[in-house]
């Protein structure tokens, strides 16, 4: 067991502008929190589910500030890219020369009735994509690049942090917590005299099922009722179930280390 990082995390050493660079964004960050306004997500809000991580970060440590959260979901996600130009439902937010529905389905809590999800959710889904994928026109590119994916993704917390030694004390309580997929990601300028640091917390804990690419689908495709596909999914669903119940744990560990190794300042 690593003793707490007392040693690694203090307030703020740095003086004059870097300091006064982290604390105004900080205060911004926070600020659009509470007022929950810039929030670029589907949701439009902080995900429930980790509502009180986000809110411990950020009024117990100046240090830090939270960027962006998800708790954990599952979802149907279609990406890819095309030399074409084919209308899609987010023609005027995707990037340039992306191609793609995005999320068709997601849900952040686990799924307990599977055959229902599957038969009035999933299922549904897949027909309706299948249709409008038979109205686009294929190119090598889109090939190359498109999948539909049935997916889990786990906890991802996006935190700034105010240097680097903040972010090692906050990467190490990730380490103790299992979140071993953590790293600093991004040491991109503030401005010119200042860089954001960003740490992801996030874990291994994944399923990425590929329904679709390369323009084949995983499975006869004929007719979505048949058993295999309920099969399939079925057992996609519940494994993804077993996902939500470990990511559970491993982002309440992450919680009970910060709480245990970085002093809190209230």
């Amino acid at each position: 067991m690593l003793s707490p990082c007392k040693g690694l995390l203090r307030k703020s050493t740095h003086g004059g502008v870097a300091q006064d660079f982290f604390r105004n964004l900080r205060t911004q960050i926070v600020k659009d929190l509470k007022e929950n306004t810039n929030d670029k997500s589907l949701a439009g809000r902080v995900d429930p589910l980790v509502a009180d991580l986000v809110e411990y970060v950020n009024t117990h440590f100046s240090q830090y500030v939270t960027s962006s959260s998800c708790s954990g979901r599952i979802s149907l996600f279609h990406k890819g890219k095309s030399d074409t130009s084919s209308p899609t439902p987010s023609d005027g937010q995707r990037k340039r020369g992306s191609f793609g529905r995005g999320t068709l389905f997601q849900s952040h809590d686990p799924l307990p009735n599977v055959r229902q999800c599957v038969q009035d959710d999933l299922l549904p889904t897949l027909v309706s994509f299948r249709a409008w994928r038979d109205t686009v026109v294929e190119t090598p590119l889109l090939l190359q690049t498109e999948v539909l994916q049935l997916k889990f993704e786990p906890l991802i917390l996006h935190i700034l942090c105010e240097d680097v030694e903040a972010a090692a004390a906050l990467l190490q309580c990730a380490s103790e917590a299992a979140q071993t997929n953590s790293g600093i990601i991004s040491c991109s300028k503030g401005t010119a005299e200042n860089r954001k640091i960003t740490c992801c917390i996030t874990s291994p804990v994944t399923v990425d099922v590929p329904l679709f690419s390369e323009g084949k689908w995983i499975l006869p495709d004929s007719s979505f009722s048949d058993e295999v596909w309920h099969s399939l999914l079925t057992r996609c669903v519940e494994h993804a179930n077993e996902m939500f119940k470990e990511n559970e744990k491993r982002k309440l560990r992450f919680f009970d280390e910060i709480k245990k190794r970085l002093p809190s300042e209230q």
